[in-house]
């Protein structure tokens, strides 16, 4: 495999013991430089390639390095295997050894969910205090939630498993979600059922291995024996269960890790940016920088090195440019969400034109609320898409919901209606919000308004006749709602469903009933949104034709078929397209509103920013707040500054005006490009020297005018172009005779007000200076020859910039 290492690439491959931390940024080529140092370490034989553990998060990355690695018949020995694989090697190798009983293979997708429905029954049987609520248990989240308490070693009964004082350090008591207190009561129970199964989930396999090795010495040092030499990918993503893991499997240190703390974006389910950052000091590492980015163009990399260097919990770094300038990114302003969708399927179906494939192109959302307009939009263009992670926008269950309701609505007025519609919509309505009505009650109802050819609302009323007045209460009550539902059928259906999620506080249902608050967030965002596309479509019998119209149009396209990528943030991480679509730049979904973590939100921008290999599109509808990431990646100026680097890069130097020349030698280093100038600007030589002699002389021209900070040149900029070779000749008088037309707008000081500490001033004695501290009508101001008192009221400074 002929590839040419980066110098930096080459270090972590010239690794050979100990520690090693590095830090690889978006599109750094890790991956290569991982598998080239497991691949000197076999050739060389620093270590026996059965010995060496190659390993990561993810399935997807696991296969990546897998195949990398497949390119050399002599590293065919190498282990890999995903960090949940090396916990079901610790549990065989514990159920060999006679330490623990596993009695079947780890349950797959489909028998987890089987042994949640044998604990649900167990609940039922015992009656225990929360059955009404399992009614309208959301499974998946509680798997969810149940899934990062193991994977953050937090147990359902801490006491109950008894560890050793080393673990109880480690380990913790799970705590239930806020409002729902009873998620915790059914986690035990939950174990309870699992463990006298003999069960492994895909969690346990994390707990449980670490508890193993936690628990059993021999077992720990058995199994440390067989690596020789352990590297993890991705190790920004790894959660406290993995991690402790790693650290018993390692005791001779032979441990690399490699991720980048700004993409830790999976804090929610148990990832943490303090793993990768706390591990130079945890293991005396020595720490490596992978800085170039293979993926992304200029604009990207300027705009997503300014907004994540705002990130306080971080390693200081920056993405360096390698591509150069012609990918570029390109901020809109559409008027309002529809037209923001509208402007999208143009610019899709123009690349799609000029020939580019749609599997080149993606869509990236924050929330999956924000993909109903797209997706009509995408739709109505007949332009294949698919919704990764997600049904299309009308059949999510939280919109299912409210779509039943209108159904049974319709129904109402319908004679001997569809028996088979009205059981779906019955099913999906009757218990949601929950009213703790039995299955066997609502059976009982449905088959009575089908035998007996009755409204559902009458077969409600006569049902509430023969319960307890509770019980009765809730019947009449949504018989109410659903003839009203019956009379509103041809009134305009946003309205309509305003007016029903406020009636059944739907929203704040979605919001209290998750374990991860973000999820309950995310729904209610979704019936927000669906409430907003419903506005221009008319009553509620048209929204419904116009929904079916949907749905029937989509039905032509295969799963399998080649299609637009339309996925959040969250699933797009480790992937790339040529073209790339950020709707919403706006407050509220980035940074979401329902997530206090400003800093992970800003990282999940930037992963967003660093997916395109090509063009990226961002949208900030006018109807909405621009977001203030981009206001902190200062993106207009950023991009406009991009702009003339790449053009002025390519002139010849004789061609620059003094503001090409002087946008080279300040912004060039100031966007952390400069190592691009040394290692992948690909001007001739001839061209490169001329350009630094011209960039120089520049330099010389403002210092020789006492212009330098006022032009914002600093000696770290000038050594930038030094590194090509020092200045040769000095500037001619007439080189830059219109710099002077560049320097700051000056305002002579008025009064107090009009100066603060930290502020740029000219002085015309004492030249240029920054004002210190104020102190009754007086400034002190730091100058080249020292501190100086002036008095404001006859200084005649000039603030720069003012």
């Amino acid at each position: 495999m002929a590839v040419c290492l980066t110098d930096e690439q080459q270090a972590i491959v010239a690794h050979d013991h100990g520690p090693a931390l590095v830090f690889a940024v978006a599109g750094a080529g890790k991956t290569t430089a991982l598998v080239h140092r497991v691949e000197r370490l076999v050739r060389q034989r620093v270590f026996d390639p059965r010995r060496i553990l190659l390993t990561s998060f993810s399935r997807m990355a696991v296969a990546d390095l897998k195949r990398a690695l497949s390119a050399w018949p002599h590293c065919d020995a190498v282990r890999t295997s995903t960090l949940h694989a090396l916990g079901l090697w610790v549990v065989r190798r514990a159920a060999k050894e006679g330490l623990v009983v596993l009695k079947d293979e780890p349950l797959g997708e489909g028998q987890e969910r089987a042994l949640l429905a044998k604990t649900l029954r167990r609940a039922r049987e015992l009656r225990v205090d929360y059955a009404d609520e399992l009614e309208t248990l959301d499974l998946e989240d509680f798997l969810s939630y149940v899934g990062a308490c193991k994977g953050n070693l937090h147990y359902a009964d801490l006491e109950a498993a008894a560890l050793p004082p080393s673990a109880r350090q480690v380990a913790r008591q799970a705590q239930a979600p806020a409002g729902l207190e009873w998620y915790l009561d059914l986690y035990r129970l939950y174990e309870q059922v699992r463990q006298e199964e003999g069960a492994l989930t895909y969690d346990d396999l994390l707990l449980v291995g670490w508890e193993l090795l936690v628990r059993h010495e021999g077992l720990a040092q058995a199994m440390a024996k067989g690596f020789q030499a352990v590297l993890v990918d991705e190790f920004q993503d790894v959660n406290l269960a993995q991690s402790e893991i790693l650290d018993l499997l390692t005791p001779e240190r032979n441990y690399m890790v490699v991720g980048d703390d700004d993409q830790t974006i999976y804090e929610w389910r148990g990832a943490s940016p303090r793993f990768i950052l706390e591990f130079e000091r945890r293991y005396g590492a020595k720490k490596y920088l992978i800085r170039d980015s293979f993926r992304c163009s200029a604009a990207q990399v300027a705009l997503a090195g300014r907004l994540i260097a705002h990130n306080r919990q971080r390693e200081p770094k920056r993405l360096s440019l390698t591509r150069g300038f012609e990918g570029q990114v390109f901020v809109h302003n559409p008027q309002s969400i529809p037209d923001q969708a509208r402007e999208i399927v143009g610019e899709i179906a123009e690349a799609l034109r000029r020939g580019m494939r749609l599997g080149d192109i993606a869509i990236l959302v924050r929330l999956y609320a924000q993909t109903p307009y797209i997706e009509q939009a995408l739709i109505e263009a007949q332009i294949p898409y698919r919704v990764v992670g997600s049904p299309p926008f009308y059949r999510r269950p939280e919109i299912e919901t409210l779509l039943a309701y209108l159904e049974l609505g319709r129904l109402e007025l319908t004679p001997n209606p569809d028996p088979g519609r009205l059981a779906q919509a019955w099913g999906l309505a009757y218990n949601r919000p929950t009213r703790y009505l039995s299955r066997t009650l609502a059976e009982a109802i449905r088959k009575r308004a089908t035998a007996q050819r009755l409204p559902l609302s009458r077969a409600l009323r006569q049902a509430a006749l023969e319960v307890e007045p509770r019980l009765s209460e809730r019947l009449e009550e949504l018989a109410g709602l659903l003839e009203w539902l019956g009379q509103v059928q041809e009134q305009r259906a946003a309205g309509v469903l305003a007016a029903l999620d406020a009636r059944l506080e739907y929203s704040r249902y979605l919001r209290a009933h998750s374990g991860f608050p973000e999820v309950g967030e995310g729904k209610a965002a979704s019936v927000k949104a669906f409430l907003d596309y419903a506005r221009d479509k008319g009553s509620v019998r048209e929204l419904r034709e116009h929904l079916e119209y949907l749905a029937d149009l989509q039905l032509g396209h295969e799963e399998e078929a080649e299609a637009i990528t339309l996925m959040t943030v969250f699933r797009a991480k480790g992937l790339e397209w040529p073209l790339v679509f950020l709707p919403d730049c706006t407050e509220g979904t980035f940074p979401y509103g329902g997530n206090p973590n400003t800093e992970e939100e800003r990282r999940l921008f930037y992963v967003a920013l660093t997916r395109s290999k090509g063009h990226t599109h961002l949208y900030v509808p006018l109807s909405g707040t621009p977001s203030r990431f981009l206001r902190e990646a200062e993106a207009q100026p950023t991009l406009q500054t991009v702009e003339r680097l790449g053009e002025a890069l390519f002139k010849p130097a004789k061609a620059l005006s003094s503001l090409e020349t002087l946008t080279l030698a300040r912004d060039l280093g100031a966007l952390g490009l400069e190592r691009y100038l040394y290692r992948w600007w690909p001007a001739p030589p001839e061209q490169a020297r001329a350009v630094a002699q011209k960039v120089l002389r520049l330099f010389a021209a403002a210092e020789r005018e006492g212009w330098l900070e006022a032009l914002g040149l600093s000696p770290a900029q000038r050594e930038v172009w030094e590194a090509l070779g020092p200045l040769e000749t000095p500037p001619d008088p007439q080189e830059f005779r219109d710099l002077a037309q560049f320097l700051p707008r000056a305002t002579v000081v008025a009064s107090l007000e009009n100066v603060r500490p930290g502020q740029k001033v000219r002085h015309p004695q004492f030249g240029l200076g920054t004002v210190v501290r104020l102190e009754d009508g007086v400034a002190m101001v730091a100058f080249g020859d020292g501190l100086r008192r002036l008095a404001l009221r006859y200084a005649r400074l000039e603030v720069l910039g003012g």
